[in-house]
């Protein structure tokens, strides 16, 4: 299949984001869910279509979600996908977001390796640019005093409030231990353990 025409409506949907949800993030999870498929199968044309789809209808970026989802059902439609395959790209973008810690139950491996894609995008070296991203398109501070404890001379995490560094302890650490795939699950393994020395090492330049 020829993804060019999704794409480009992906670039004209997304690319003025400031907040790393525009269309390189969304380049990005369609690679990563490529890599997922090579080795856990699934329905490349359902998971890479709902990989480029998948922000599109974010009510972070959009005001109007209702209109906004269906313009993204009118345009998979005039794409050419049948209403059953319109019915999982939409189940796909609507059921895999981040829910307070936790895994919103899902009903098929396609929508599983969307959700782990899009999941590995938001940790590692390019979780932490994203984050930063996003913190400063919402106006937020990377930390604030409270986030930080000193003890000994040794300094470390304390206590979360509304900034980046909050969001490392409430979501992107938690992230590794919520891929749904084996190959997931191994990219994630490694990104984490960039999360954590870029931690270590943000401490060590506060407590100097």
């Amino acid at each position: 299949m020829d993804y060019s025409v999704i794409q480009r409506f992906v670039v004209e949907e997304l690319s003025q984001d400031h907040s790393g949800h525009n269309h390189q993030h969304a380049e990005r999870v369609v690679a990563n869910a490529k890599k997922i498929i090579l080795k856990e199968g699934g329905d490349e044309k359902i998971i890479l279509t709902a990989a480029w789809l998948h922000d599109c209808i974010d009510k972070k970026l959009f005001t109007d979600v209702d209109s906004q989802t269906h313009k993204v059902e009118r345009f998979l439609k005039a794409q050419g996908f049948n209403p059953s395959e319109v019915e999982e790209v939409m189940y796909i973008i609507q059921n895999i977001s981040y829910n307070k810690g936790e895994n919103r139950p899902l009903t098929s491996l396609n929508a599983m390796i969307v959700r782990d894609a899009d999941r590995l995008d938001a940790i590692g070296a390019i979780g932490i640019i994203r984050t930063i991203e996003y913190g400063a398109s919402q106006g937020r501070l990377f930390y604030d005093n409270i986030n930080i404890k000193r003890e000994g001379g040794i300094v470390g995490w304390n206590h979360p409030t509304d900034t980046s560094l909050s969001h490392f302890y409430e979501k992107l650490l938690k992230l590794e231990a919520l891929m749904h795939t084996p190959t997931a699950k191994e990219i994630a393994k490694k990104r984490t353990k960039f999360l954590k020395r870029f931690l270590a090492e943000f401490y060590e330049e506060l407590g100097q």
